[in-house]
């Protein structure tokens, strides 16, 4: 008997193992300084990300079509621009920039022809912007000016367009916020329970939800584009994963098992899961796996 549920496990580790490289991850920049925050187009062609290979963080695109040849530099600030999402159709980004001295949202060309937009100027640091489905709104996680603390309060506010500028409304305690493809729901992080957790709220603050209980962190949620799972980071097993689970918070299960940190997924139109790969304390690049 003993040796029976030997072979069964055996078997089991070696079928896991057999899936895991049928397709193995792709890695997309070359990770010779820190490429970070990935971002994919809604029409899965083109590839955003920050990075600091000319100094300071910049905004890059890669075309996923040309790949070696297809990097464009898009910010050429002396300030760190970082966390870039594309509009609904692709044309434009916003970004987080720290030119004016703490953090605010800027918006620009995706073709990078013209300057640069500043769409907010509060004395809060905002960051991790994000356009909602119909491209009329923003999300964003809003902190303290001076952001002293190791884990900052931060909160989630939804950005409501007024003409040409955009009326805050603050949802509640949380960060890394996104929304789900129809725009009723928002996932986000919150440390409300001490540690980072995956939550749920509707587009109004409402029903806030927690997704993920685990006593290590769960991080960088984003859903899927039909809306049915979420991906998010998580280092329940010692270190940084990319994890997926139903948009309930069910069958969450590991994706990624590399023993460096995987962190930041998005989930492609295209059928790919996109995430930052950890190369050492310096250099990081931008990989990608087959979507679950």
């Amino acid at each position: 008997m003993k040796l029976g549920k030997s072979v069964v496990f055996h078997f089991l580790v070696l079928s896991a193992l057999v899936a895991s490289a049928a397709e193995a991850p792709v890695q997309l920049t070359d990770g010779n300084r820190r490429d970070t925050d990935p971002a994919v187009s809604p029409d899965g062609s083109r590839l955003a990300f920050a990075s600091n290979r000319t100094g300071t963080f910049n905004i890059f695109t890669l075309d996923l079509n040309k790949r070696a040849s297809g990097v464009s530099q898009l910010t050429q600030g002396n300030k760190d621009d970082r966390y870039p999402f594309w509009s609904p159709d692709s044309k434009k980004l916003v970004f987080t920039s720290k030119r004016t001295g703490n953090g605010d949202i800027y918006e620009l060309s995706a073709s990078g022809d013209a300057g640069n937009l500043q769409l907010t100027d509060r004395e809060e640091v905002e960051e991790y912007a994000s356009f909602s489905p119909r491209g009329d709104d923003l999300l964003i996680a809003e902190g303290p000016k001076k952001l002293v603390k190791i884990h900052p309060d931060m909160s989630v506010v939804l950005m409501k367009k007024s003409g040409s500028r955009y009326q805050g409304k603050t949802l509640g305690k949380g960060d890394e916020p996104r929304f789900s493809p129809d725009g009723k729901k928002i996932v986000f992080t919150s440390r409300r329970t001490k540690n980072n957790d995956v939550w749920l709220m509707n587009v109004d603050g409402g029903l806030q939800t927690q997704l993920t209980t685990d006593s290590k962190s769960d991080e960088n949620p984003a859903f899927s584009p039909d809306g049915k799972h979420i991906v998010f980071a998580s280092n329940r097993t010692g270190n940084y994963d990319i994890w997926v689970m139903d948009a309930d918070g069910g069958s969450q299960r590991q994706l990624t098992f590399d023993t460096d940190d995987e962190t930041q997924p998005c989930w492609s139109t295209g059928g790919y899961v996109y995430y930052t790969l950890r190369l050492d304390e310096t250099h990081s690049a931008i990989n990608r796996i087959k979507a679950p």
